[in-house]
């Protein structure tokens, strides 16, 4: 049988089980927006931070960001969504709970940062959009200060080097030299004055190296500024009910094409088998 003959008859079979597809849809539309609508509701609030180079105000330096620098970035990401501040945050806002934090934390929070940039957004998801809001503003405040915190704790570790070698090198100037007094032999002299040469430069370039790291204090790291807090969610963020309608409406419209082609090539085979076996009949009647 030709190919567009069976196509036209199996158009025709979908004409007369119209009614099948139609009340599949219909039903699975029913039961999507019934789900839909005693579904809890959530609410998801998004509060963004900027994250400036350390040469933010030189031009060049800003055009200079590569795809490494940036995928550095990311441990702002981890410092986001630490656990302990996490946890910090659902204490602060008395946050029901009835699985571990780690579970809530997946379910509540969500930080990223979008590809090719230097914002970190920080999204809670909450049954109160009030909450979610300062749970998200929550959360971006004490992602910036832990961040400015472990900056000055890298500044004053950094001062703290810097003094600790120019009062080695001062230190070391200052030894006396007791053999060297005692002698009056020249090559002593000699390698006494070079000494202290060598010395006297120690502990300028110590006293150099401890002014750039106090002139550099507070711009050697990235900084994090709030840009953009957020506001109180007015619109549930789940669940979606246009999304679930269509959603059911294809699983619908999939799934009773798929049943009503089954439903053709059965009936179509089935009634090809008895032309199939009506030559062996004859037979069997000729030799009778």
């Amino acid at each position: 049988m030709p190919e567009s003959f069976e196509m036209f008859r199996y158009l025709d079979y979908l004409r007369r089980r119209w009614m099948v597809i139609a009340g599949a849809v219909g039903v699975a539309v029913a039961l999507a927006l019934v789900a839909g609508l005693l579904t809890p509701a959530q609410y998801t609030a998004t509060a963004r931070i900027l994250i400036e180079s350390p040469a933010a105000g030189d031009l060049r330096a800003s055009m200079a960001v590569s795809p490494v620098y940036l995928e550095s970035l990311k441990s702002y990401a981890i410092l986001a969504s630490g656990d302990r501040l996490f946890a910090d945050a659902v204490e602060h806002f008395h946050i029901r709970r009835s699985r571990s934090i780690e579970q809530l934390k997946k379910s509540v929070l969500k930080v990223t940062i979008p590809r090719n940039t230097k914002v970190l957004e920080v999204a809670t998801t909450l049954p109160d959009p009030r909450q979610a809001w300062e749970l998200a503003h929550y959360i971006a405040e004490h992602t910036v200060a832990l961040a400015r915190d472990l900056a000055l704790e890298a500044d004053r570790d950094a001062l703290a080097d810097a003094q600790k070698q120019r009062e080695e090198a001062r230190a070391q100037l200052e030894q006396p030299e007791t053999a060297l007094a005692n002698t009056a032999a020249s090559s002593a002299n000699a390698a006494h004055s070079t000494k202290n040469e060598s010395l006297q430069l120690a502990i300028e370039a110590a006293q150099m190296h401890l002014q750039e790291v106090r002139s550099t204090a507070g711009y050697r790291a990235e900084r994090l500024k709030i840009f953009d807090p957020g506001v109180v969610p007015e619109r549930p963020s789940w669940p979606n009910i246009p999304l679930i309608l269509i959603a059911a409406v294809l699983v619908a419209l999939a799934a009773s094409l798929l049943y009503v082609t089954f439903e053709f090539n059965y009936r179509l085979e089935k009634s090809a088998a008895p032309r199939a076996v009506a030559p062996l009949a004859r037979v069997k009647n000729l030799n009778d």
